[in-house]
């Protein structure tokens, strides 16, 4: 059973807000509803709760919910 009401860890909240207003590339590594891997490469424009469950927006069109959130890898240059 999937748990909806999961949170990012602050210190990981934090982290993510820090990507996000620094404008800092990122890939997301996320299992989809089919539960296949999948990566993304953008910019976290939001992390907002929507119906009491967390997501992060990239590139300000993809929604991702943090519990299919696997891994978040800075592209720092």
């Amino acid at each position: 059973m999937e748990d909806d009401n999961f949170r990012l860890a602050c210190g990981l909240y934090e982290q993510v807000e820090l990507i996000s207003m620094r404008k800092t590339l990122v890939k997301v590594v996320y299992n989809n509803v089919n539960g296949s891997i999948q990566e993304i490469e953008g910019l976290i424009t939001d992390v907002y709760v929507k119906n009491k469950v967390e997501y992060i927006q990239i590139d300000n069109k993809k929604d991702i919910q943090t519990s299919q959130i696997s891994n978040i890898i800075s592209n720092k240059k």
